[in-house]
């Protein structure tokens, strides 16, 4: 009986699409896992970014603060210059 022969040849090449179909989901939720991890990735790389920026601000913050440092000093120096001449000079500043 033929008949049979082809129903199961199309019941083993309907397994094989269904088998097929479940390969290609299987692989659809693969890329879809790769996705999320490089939007993880991503998500990394900003929180980096914002690390080194952060490092930046604080770099920043310790140059002014080296600065302020630098002009109070100088600030000493006029200082002390002024009262050695003031008092080179007997001159005092009212």
């Amino acid at each position: 009986m033929p008949a049979a022969g082809y129903a199961n040849a199309f019941a083993d090449l309907a397994i094989a699409f269904a088998d097929s179909a479940i390969a290609f989901v299987d692989l659809a939720i693969a890329f879809a896992d790769l996705a999320i991890a490089f939007v993880d990735l991503a998500f990394a790389f900003a929180d980096l970014a914002i690390a080194f920026v952060d490092l930046a601000f604080a770099f920043a913050d310790l140059a002014i603060a080296f600065v302020d440092s630098a002009i109070a000093f100088v600030d000493l120096a006029f200082a002390f210059a002024d009262c050695t001449y003031s008092q080179t000079t007997n001159r005092y500043e009212k």
